[in-house]
């Protein structure tokens, strides 16, 4: 059994345009209770009717969440951005983290997504820095 620690960034599309607040209560409680359970931590970002996430944990308990990502009927279309080994949690402090992300904050969220396929790890510093300064 592999437990290194590994962390992935994918992004997804709302099955609804514009994620309520109470939407998004709903699925951070439900990460936060699996995620504490797996021993999972990360972070989500949320624009408009997308989102990008960020999560860290042991290789099956990954892939156990990421299976049940594909069946959650929130979201459709989920890209693994990346997926690496990584040698700490950046997001250790948080089984989930929030960010509701300003229509001024869209062109970061791009060069996130942008940046998660060439340098994840740059991706996920800036991930991190807007996740702190937005986080609800």
């Amino acid at each position: 059994m592999n437990l290194a620690l590994e962390r992935v960034i994918y992004i997804s599309e709302s099955t609804n345009p514009d994620p309520a607040l109470i939407s998004l209560a709903d699925i951070l409680a439900t990460s936060d209770r699996n995620n504490r359970r797996d021993d999972l931590t990360g972070a989500l970002l949320v624009n408009g009717g997308r989102f990008l996430q960020v999560l860290e944990g042991a290789h099956q308990d990954l892939n156990r969440t990421l299976d049940r990502l594909q069946r959650d009927g929130r979201h459709r279309d989920i890209q693994i951005l990346c997926r690496n080994t990584a040698d700490h949690r950046q997001f250790g402090q948080w089984t989930m983290v929030a960010a509701r992300i300003s229509p001024d904050h869209k062109t970061e969220m791009d060069q996130i997504i942008h940046l998660s396929s060439t340098a994840p790890q740059e991706a996920a510093d800036r991930m991190l820095a807007l996740v702190q300064q937005q986080a609800v």
